[in-house]
């Protein structure tokens, strides 16, 4: 008998509510479906579902309930990638998202999608303006001191799934593992022909380096703005030393005022991934950027 069921999750698609069943250790088990399944005869169940209960608020229960009637445009929390078919339907296989992202895709969760601007979208859809460098652009993009952002995926770490990480979309690749997706700033150090060295910018959620396990010797200050603008103040409780790097910006690219660069956590940028450029750190600054960069990598 499944440990578990997730809330009620609206379809559109079929307009009907499901919710899924997990085991003892969080993985997936089955969807089940409320009501009775418009499919044609031949796709019928030979039982029904025994669902039809009245509705409950969307909690963790030990058997599924059936929901209220929600409108056909709004849905109850993520909208998951698997799209089963009409019925009662066992899933031959099992998912490996673990139990605390199987949760955060059901119910009432606050989703998670992808985003690079207050534009009210709940679909993982790039921004248009990200774009892949041309090959004979590339020797004059990736320079020293450029300022891009990009989409980042990389394996998602047990541990701290959904804790740090805001704007973040989970998602199972080859061989059945998960790995998470996420807007990320970066200023290349090197460029090394077919990659670039880079370093990350971030701010912690809003938290700067104040967050806990951070080398903060490692992090620095960085704003966009221009001659006359005054570099922000650092947050009660953050210990940089470090001097402020100033961003030229390009077009309308900013960085919150909360940015923090990391001198000590290089990453190898591939050129042929799609990138929007932020600005460049002043020619006035670079000697910091340099300097900081070659200490923090000094064993």
């Amino acid at each position: 008998m499944p440990a578990s069921f997730s809330a009620w999750i609206w379809s559109p698609q079929h307009s009907r509510h499901y919710c899924c069943s997990y085991d003892e250790h969080g993985s997936l088990l089955e969807y089940h479906w409320s009501g009775v399944a418009d499919a044609p005869a031949a796709a019928q169940p030979t039982t029904t579902p025994a669902y039809t209960q009245a509705p409950s608020n969307p909690v963790q229960y030990d058997q599924p309930r059936t929901p209220q009637a929600t409108p056909q445009n709004q849905s109850l929390g993520y909208n998951v990638s698997y799209s089963p078919p009409g019925g009662y339907t066992t899933l031959p296989a099992r998912t490996a998202l673990p139990l605390d992202i199987q949760e955060s895709v059901g119910g009432d969760r606050p989703r998670r999608h992808i985003r690079t601007g207050n534009d009210g979208q709940d679909h993982e859809k790039l921004d248009t303006r990200f774009a892949r460098v041309v090959a004979s652009h590339i020797p004059y993009f990736f320079v020293r001191g450029r300022v891009f952002k990009m989409l980042w995926t990389e394996p998602a770490g047990q541990a701290t799934l959904g804790q740090t990480r805001g704007s973040t979309h989970f998602s199972v690749v080859t061989w059945n593992e998960v790995a998470y997706s996420e807007i990320r700033r970066f200023v290349v150090i090197n460029n090394k022909g077919t990659f670039s060295q880079c370093i990350p910018i971030q701010s912690y959620r809003g938290k700067g380096a104040t967050k806990q396990g951070l080398q903060v010797q490692d992090h620095g200050v960085i704003y966009t703005g221009d001659e006359n603008t005054e570099p922000p103040t650092v947050l009660d409780g953050e210990e940089i030393t470090k001097e402020p790097i100033r961003v030229l910006p390009k077009n309308t690219e900013t960085l919150i005022p909360s940015s923090r660069i990391n001198y000590g956590k290089p990453y190898a940028v591939e050129h042929n991934v799609k990138v929007l450029e932020i600005g460049n750190v002043i020619p006035e600054h670079m000697h910091l950027l340099e300097a900081y960069f070659a200490s923090a990598m000094k064993v």
